[in-house]
């Protein structure tokens, strides 16, 4: 009597065991959030992906009723391995640039990957670049081609971290103009735009963010805008197409939100809703604006598909370009 007593109570703890077992994550996703949402950035202060990253991280606070805290991990992969191990709750997020879609195939030996330990979740902004050189440089781009032909040396221009936007742009320029240059990458859009600003470069494609403030404070010459049509922030500013007679050269800076791999779909969707409803406030679209940035929502399946596209594009540029991994 004893011994079926025991097996009876042993059945019993462990029907209560694997019912509180499936039970436990229903609840957590019903739950969320009931805590803080750590989304890191991986790029330095203002840059484009940083400013994107806390002008939503604000209505999303009061959406979801619990903080986004904004965190900076400049460097691209130092960011991506701490987000890219974080446990799949949805606590965690990370926002990337462009460069996202081909970190994988610039970086070797990660302990990571890209592709398989990362869910998309929606992409945030897109922004035109601004070709930015010092004061003293060429006041148009044609006689900066005409310039950088002359040259008998390799000039330097930055970029804002290895496979960013403002890296394929730089490339797809020199292999469109014929020019030779090289480029030194820094860890963000600000240090880019500001490594012209000091000489240390000769022109870099900024993002709007991190040099619309030095453009209109008459301490940085922009040239041309990397977009198919001009900026109604710089009206005045042309196209590359069009100031360096380069039909059809268009490429512009993304921003996009992402989470480890395995987070509930719950959590997923609940997600990406708050971004939609941020992007959807007239402030968030107007603050967005003043930085040269377009709110330019796309959900879990839409941004999927839209980096998938991405990837294809930028990695030909890259194999064009004889870009190997690093």
């Amino acid at each position: 009597m004893v011994g079926k007593g025991l097996k009876a109570m042993a059945r019993l703890i462990l029907g209560l065991l694997l019912v509180f077992g499936l039970l436990a994550p229903a609840a957590a996703q019903d739950d969320f959030p009931n805590r803080q949402i750590r989304l890191i950035v991986v790029f330095a202060p203002g840059g484009g992906a940083d400013t994107s990253a806390r002008v939503v991280a604000g209505p999303m606070s009061q959406i979801l009723g619990r903080q986004v805290v904004v965190e900076n991990r400049p460097g691209g992969v130092f960011g991506g391995q701490i987000a890219a191990t974080a446990r799949p709750d949805g606590y965690t997020l990370m926002a990337d640039a462009s460069a996202f879609a081909v970190r994988h195939k610039l970086h070797a030996n990660l302990s990571f990957d890209y592709q398989r330990d990362f869910a998309p979740v929606a992409r945030l902004s897109i922004m035109p670049l601004l070709l930015v050189v010092p004061m003293d440089g060429p006041t148009n781009l044609r006689d900066m081609i005409t310039m950088l032909r002359a040259r008998t040396d390799k000039p330097h221009y930055s970029v804002a971290g290895l496979g960013s936007a403002s890296h394929f742009a730089g490339l797809h320029f020199i292999l469109r103009s014929g020019i030779d240059a090289q480029h030194v990458a820094y860890r963000g859009g600000a240090p880019g735009a500001m490594a012209v600003l000091t000489g240390d470069t000769l022109f870099n494609f900024a993002t709007m963010p991190s040099s619309l403030g030095l453009v209109q404070g008459n301490r940085l010459r922009a040239l041309a805008v990397s977009a198919e049509s001009r900026t109604p922030i710089l009206p005045d500013v042309p196209t590359v197409a069009e100031a360096a007679d380069l039909p059809g050269f268009a490429l512009s800076e993304w921003i996009g939100l992402y989470a480890p791999t395995g987070v509930p779909q719950p959590i997923m969707a609940r997600l990406a809703d708050a971004v939609r409803q941020s992007l959807a406030q007239p402030e968030v679209v107007r603050l967005l604006a003043s930085q040269g940035a377009e709110a330019a929502f796309l959900g879990l399946q839409d941004f999927a598909g839209f980096l998938a596209q991405q990837r294809d594009l930028l990695s030909d540029l890259a194999a064009r370009a004889g870009m190997k991994a690093e």
